[in-house]
């Protein structure tokens, strides 16, 4: 078997033999570039060279993931956590796949565990969040969109991520504080002016919501128009 993959990685043309390495290199550039077809082909070749390269099992993963091979990029991520447990991206990368596919208990463990990993991660406790809040879990969303934003102030989505929880929660007051901050940081968040749009609206506050929903559909949300035509005409 050895001797078979040198003779597939050397060419009789040009001598030239690529290391698993080299193959890692070139199937990291190729996911890049969004050769996804091309990735994969490198890094099985990685990952024939080296079955314990952690990062060329998460490269074969990303690029079975890209191409919704969603069965064959778990087992990829499983095995290069198996290899290398401290590392967040590849918690990461199976979390998000677990939450397409539904699993959203099985995501939240991910996301802890990368959480876990780096304290810091704000992808990390972002996602969480989210799936936290597809659980009815908002009271743990919240904590998580808190965190991100202790960590980063400036972090807008979770501005907005907080205040569709704190509507959850019945909190609709503070969801338009929230809200305000997040226009506050980027003042063309259509978004946040229609989701703040629809809070004003519940709160009995029709003018300043509808103005809220104009704003919306000029920075190009569409949605916006259907709530317009329904309550502020």
């Amino acid at each position: 078997m050895k001797i078979l993959l040198f003779l597939f990685c050397c060419t009789s043309l040009t001598g030239y033999c690529q290391t698993a390495g080299e193959f890692l290199k070139s199937g990291t550039a190729k996911q890049q570039a969004k050769d996804y077809k091309g990735a994969i082909a490198d890094f099985t070749v990685a990952v024939k060279f080296n079955a314990k390269d952690d990062k060329a099992w998460y490269g074969l993963g990303l690029a079975k993931d890209s191409l919704r091979d969603y069965k064959a990029a778990m087992e990829a991520y499983t095995k290069a956590i198996a290899l290398n447990a401290d590392e967040a991206a590849p918690y990461k990368s199976r979390g998000y796949l677990r939450e397409i596919m539904k699993d959203y208990h099985g995501a939240i463990e991910d996301y802890t565990d990368a959480v876990s990993i780096n304290t810091k991660d704000i992808d990390g406790f972002i996602s969480r969040g989210r799936v936290k809040d597809k659980v009815k879990d908002y009271m743990g969303a919240m904590t998580d969109y808190t965190r991100v934003i202790k960590i980063d102030s400036g972090y807008v989505s979770a501005y907005l991520n907080r205040g569709n929880t704190r509507n959850h929660l019945k909190d609709h007051n503070g969801a338009i504080a929230d809200y305000n901050k997040a226009i506050d940081i980027n003042p063309n968040y259509a978004s946040a002016y229609f989701n703040r749009g629809l809070t004003e609206i519940a709160l009995k506050q029709k003018a300043a919501g509808c103005l809220d929903l104009d704003k919306a559909v000029a920075l190009g949300y569409e949605k916006a128009g259907e709530v317009i035509r329904k309550y502020c005409r």
